[in-house]
């Protein structure tokens, strides 16, 4: 699988307990007839803990009107793109993890040998 700067909002983020915000991605609105594929997993965590991510989009920057796309909870996640993009895109994950990284993005094809 190919990570592509622009389309990636978490980057081998070091992980703790709580709240994570990606970076904020531009994708323009509309959708693609072949969505691409979120692709989220956890690196180097020591024993176990649970992360869950939400897919929002807004119309603007600032997010003044989010919406929530779609949440998951389990990892790793492949996904196609839910419907619904206003334009741009980010991720709000909660994690009782304390420690690895989290490496999260859109990608256009998974790795299809697990």
């Amino acid at each position: 699988m190919i990570f592509d700067g622009e389309n990636t909002f978490f980057d081998k983020k070091t992980l703790s307990s709580g709240k994570l915000d990606s970076d904020i991605i531009k994708l323009g609105p509309g959708e693609a007839s072949d969505p691409l594929i979120l692709f989220a997993d956890v690196n180097g965590a020591s024993g176990t803990g649970t992360l869950s991510v939400a897919v929002i989009t807004a119309a603007d920057e600032a997010f003044t009107s989010p919406v929530t796309l779609a949440t998951y909870t389990e990892l790793p996640i492949k996904a196609k793109l839910p419907r619904g993009n206003k334009g741009y895109m980010k991720l709000e994950a909660t994690s009782t993890y304390t420690d690895g990284e989290l490496t999260a993005a859109l990608v256009l094809d998974d790795d299809i040998l697990d």
